[in-house]
């Protein structure tokens, strides 16, 4: 009995090993373009809300983001392989919390754009999205206090990275 109890434990043991070391087994496809597409072209947002330069600072932060993943490079129209382009449609600001006095606590905003990713060499439309949109949260007041400004750049930063995801991952 006591050599059949060691035998279970090591196969215990080994499984658990062999489980630790696999992982859970999930993964996405890393990469979703095609090969020929090795950079992109940003091209600056059409803005249809009363938000003054959005578009740019959105720009700003989707080069950012496609530079900090690294899987493209950022070129001129002329060079780039792929073209991304798009519009931003809303600008929303949603009181989410209010105080007992009815006051606005915390605020959400939402950044919604439209856009398309087109393999510039085939003409093809790569990713196509609508009504996609990034958010952020901020209080008024209190230890978790930003302005609306800061909260605007989280927005964007959340808004780009996942438009990134879209276009290079599959899931």
């Amino acid at each position: 009995m006591g050599i059949l109890l060691k035998r279970i434990n090591i196969f215990n043991i080994l499984i658990c090993c062999i489980l630790f070391v696999s992982g859970c087994g999930y993964t996405t496809k890393a990469y979703n373009l095609p090969s020929s597409i090795k950079s992109v072209y940003i091209q600056t947002l059409k803005n249809k809300t009363n938000e003054p330069n959005l578009e740019n600072e959105l720009k700003t932060k989707l080069i950012a983001s496609f530079q900090d993943d690294g899987h493209l490079n950022i070129a001129p129209n002329d060079e780039a392989d792929a073209v991304f382009k798009g519009e931003i449609i809303r600008y929303t600001r949603q009181a989410m919390r209010y105080t007992s006095d009815a006051s606005v606590q915390e605020y959400r905003l939402n950044i919604v754009v439209n856009f398309q990713f087109i393999d510039l060499s085939s003409g093809k439309t790569i990713v196509k999205a609508s009504n996609f949109s990034g958010n952020a949260s901020y209080y008024l007041s209190g230890a978790k206090a930003k302005s609306e400004i800061t909260a605007r750049a989280e927005a964007l930063e959340n808004l780009s990275r996942l438009m990134l995801n879209k276009i290079i991952t599959l899931w």
